[in-house]
């Protein structure tokens, strides 16, 4: 419709509050009667006289006109969906718009104005009704669809009442389908009007409407669809990003007030175990993450490196978190710990919104497609989300006050919230904590990681989709250290066996058994966390001197699989950490085989010794222990035994016989002569040099020839002597006068059992056996 004088008028008269009605009001009898003023010929003087004409009497005919227009002033119609300047952006599901109409009788008669909708180009789904306002402005009764509002005409006459406007109110509601209604979607209506006609075909007789009877005649009398003024609406397309923590520049807590920056953990870097291997050949770490330090050989490989982009779980003691926003992640290494009950770690995970409206979003967990988890089942009184299955517990938490984010109560949201939910204003990042607590899992058998993808939902859309997913992700730590294995993993269950003969040499890793000092046992240090990590290994073993009973620990050392000695922790053989040994870096579900090797001292006593190990995760803590290794040390040694005969003057200890010192005034050699009816003394001196007892121990002597026993007797005379003569029964009657060829066996029986005690390793026993010369 041009913008006429007579259009531009209405709107004035709209504005003022009236319709300015087109002429007198149908039906209106004109009367005229003439009138003819003259001069009295006969009186000039006298006032003028009056002639009076017929009456004459005319019907006013309906000239109608009607349209519908926008209330607000200043708004022309004649537009469609894509032209209309009246524009509502940013709609949510289940939105009501209202625009205000006016239906305006331009004519000079009644009309019935059918009023229905017409949606041409508006997406599917949308509702449009029509209400009556009333006086007050509020919405009035429904007019139902194609039905006629009566609108009487404007009389002149009347000033300050606008009868020939009747105000309506369109209600577009928009569908809440996620199938219905989309960012992309547009939708708008107009009001259009329509009058059936009703004039008959002499005015005067039947003077209906003015609108000749049988047609449908369109706002201003226009073709169909000339005349309408639509009210377009389009959907709010929500913009947010759900990350790691990101150093927000405009952070806000849950509700959406302004936080200090200082209340948002930094993202800086943290320290995490690095990816590293061994180079083949030695125990050198070559590390391919950036910005890690090969450590010095006494520094364990695996201390945390540097990572950039990280944080640190905000409670005491925290959880260090690397981020990787790239890959919209971040990842927590917690170490072990020494209870069993549910481990816990606090992210701080940041959504920005840059949608162009403040928005409300609800937080949960979701999967790939963005869809919640059905694995969570979330309980709106604690705020918690539970996975029965794996048993991880998920709570959204508020970042200043530390309490469980609320599910939005909001009546004026159309979609309504059904988890946790923040409110983000445009342009600004929310912070929240994201609590994961989960089972504290065995830490010897492999460990899955604990992944946690968090949806974002706009409150401002139709489905239940994030529109933008993060993720949480826990590596647990487990390890195993036992005996080696062929498969990967450690064993625990068998005692391994190593026997050794201590007075044998000594050698490496690669220990035979029983025939050398060293005991050897094949380890492995299994990796079944999720993290990599090195292994510091320690190990003992008490061992007991043959001779003295003293017992005294002995270190356990740790060789490569290339057979060199593993790194100590410190090279200072002072040190408590000297007999400590660091594995290479273990990658996660391998496994390092170490080679646990105990050198055995000479003399140690014969027996079974239980070795215990220790291996320790040096970045996760996991103690970890081996206490079925055995050390068989076998009998090694002899029996030795030495003759002296007396004389005078000779030096204890200058006539050796089989490691056996002569004592004093005895000799091997040079003896003296002795004369017919002389005495010859002889010392026969046995000792065992076993790593163990001797059992019934006894020296023996044959008398000589042309001799005749004068006495035999131990020394030092122990409590109780036994004496055998040519293996006869033994007693405690020393043997005299036997003569030459007779065998004398000579023993301690300090138990009294009349068999010949055992001699303790390292112990000597003495006899003096006497003869005098025939």
């Amino acid at each position: 419709m041009k913008r006429s004088t007579q259009l531009i008028a209405l709107m004035a008269a709209l504005a003022a509050g009236s319709a300015s009605a087109a002429g007198t009001l149908a039906g209106t009898t004109i009367e005229n009667t003439a009138t003819a003023t003259f001069q009295d010929p006969a009186n000039p003087t006298a006032p003028p006289l009056n002639s009076t004409s017929n009456t004459v009497q005319t019907v006013v005919l309906p000239k109608p006109d009607f349209d519908i227009v926008y209330t607000t002033s200043g708004i022309a119609d004649g537009n469609t969906l894509t032209s209309t300047p009246v524009l509502t952006t940013g709609a949510v599901p289940g939105q009501v718009i209202e625009t205000p109409y006016s239906l305006v009788n331009k004519g000079n008669t009644p009309l019935d104005i059918i009023v229905n909708a017409d949606t041409t180009g508006s997406a599917a789904g949308a509702t449009v009704k029509y209400y009556l306002v009333n006086p007050d402005g509020s919405r009035g009764a429904e007019i139902p669809a194609g039905s006629a509002v009566p609108v009487t005409a404007d009389n002149p006459a009347t000033t300050g009442v606008d009868e020939g406007i009747v105000k309506i109110v369109q209600v577009i509601t928009l569908p809440t389908d996620p199938a219905l209604i989309t960012p992309t979607s547009v939708f708008g209506a107009s009001p259009e009007g329509t009058v059936a006609g009703t004039a008959g075909a002499d005015p005067l007789v039947t003077p209906g409407n003015g609108y000749a009877s049988g047609t449908t005649v369109q706002e201003e009398g226009k073709a169909v669809d000339a005349d309408l003024q639509f009210t377009r609406v389009t959907v709010y397309a929500p913009a947010l990003d759900n990350n790691p923590n990101t150093n927000p520049g405009t952070p806000v807590d849950s509700a959406g007030n302004p936080l200090p920056p200082a209340s948002v953990p930094p993202v800086t870097s943290v320290n995490v175990p690095t990816e590293v291997v061994g180079k083949p050949g030695d125990n050198t770490p070559v590390v391919s993450a950036p910005g890690y330090v090969t450590p010095a050989p006494t520094t364990p490989p695996a201390t945390p490196s540097p990572v950039p982009g990280g944080a640190t779980d905000p409670t005491p003691g925290g959880t260090p978190i690397a981020t990787n926003v790239a890959g919209d992640e971040q990842i927590a290494y917690p170490i072990a710990d020494t209870n069993a009950t549910p481990d816990r770690v606090l992210f701080t995970n940041t959504l920005t919104n840059t949608g162009g409206a403040t928005d409300k979003v609800q937080l949960f967990p979701a999967l790939a497609d963005g869809t919640p988890d059905p694995a969570y089942t979330f309980d709106p009184a604690t705020g918690v989300f539970t996975n029965t299955t794996t048993g991880v517990t998920i709570r959204f938490l508020d970042p200043v006050t530390g309490e469980p984010i609320k599910v939005s109560v909001d009546p004026t949201n159309p979609t309504v919230a059904q988890y946790p939910t923040v409110t983000v204003p445009n342009g600004s990042t929310v912070v929240y904590r994201t609590e994961v607590t989960y089972p504290d899992a065995n830490d010897s058998a492999p460990i899955a990681p604990v992944t946690v993808l968090i949806g974002a939902d706009s409150l401002k859309d139709a489905d239940l989709v994030s529109n933008s997913n993060t993720k949480n992700t826990i590596l647990p730590p487990a390890a195993q250290f036992g005996d080696a294995t062929g498969a990967q993993g450690a064993e625990a269950t068998p005692a391994p066996i190593q026997t050794v003969n201590p007075n044998g040499p000594t050698s490496g890793a690669t220990s035979p058994d029983f025939t050398d000092a060293t005991a050897t046992f094949p380890m492995d240090v299994v990796n079944n966390g999720q993290y990599n990590d090195s292994y510091t290994l320690s190990g003992t073993v008490e061992l007991t001197d043959a001779v003295t009973g003293i017992k005294t620990l002995y270190p356990v050392l740790y060789y490569a699989p290339d057979g060199s000695l593993l790194p100590r922790v410190s090279n200072d053989p002072t040190s408590p950490d000297y007999n400590k040994f660091i594995t290479p870096v273990v990658a996660p579900g391998t496994e390092y085989k170490p080679v646990a090797v105990i050198q055995v001292p000479a003399g140690t006593r014969t027996g079974d010794y239980a070795v215990t190990q220790n291996a320790v995760g040096n970045y996760s803590t996991i103690p970890m222990t081996d206490t079925n290794n055995i050390i068989r040390v076998a009998p090694a040694g002899s029996v030795a035994v030495a003759k002296f005969v007396a004389k005078a003057g000779v030096t204890a200890g200058s006539n050796p016989i089989n490691t056996i010192p002569n004592p004093a005034d005895y000799t091997a050699t040079g003896a003296n002569g002795a004369k017919p009816g002389d005495n010859i003394s002889y010392r026969i001196i046995g000792k065992n040099t076993y790593n163990t007892s001797v059992n019934g121990f006894f020296l023996s002597d044959t008398v000589p020839a042309n001799t005749t026993l004068f006495s035999v007797a131990l020394t030092p005379a122990p409590s109780k002597t036994i004496y055998r003569v040519n293996g006869g029964a033994w007693t405690t009657t020393a043997p005299t006068g036997l003569l030459a060829g007779t065998k004398v066996d000579v023993a301690v029986d300090a138990d009294n059992n009349d068999l010949p005690d055992a001699l303790a390793p390292g112990a000597t026993l003495s006899a003096d056996f006497i003869v005098t010369v025939n």
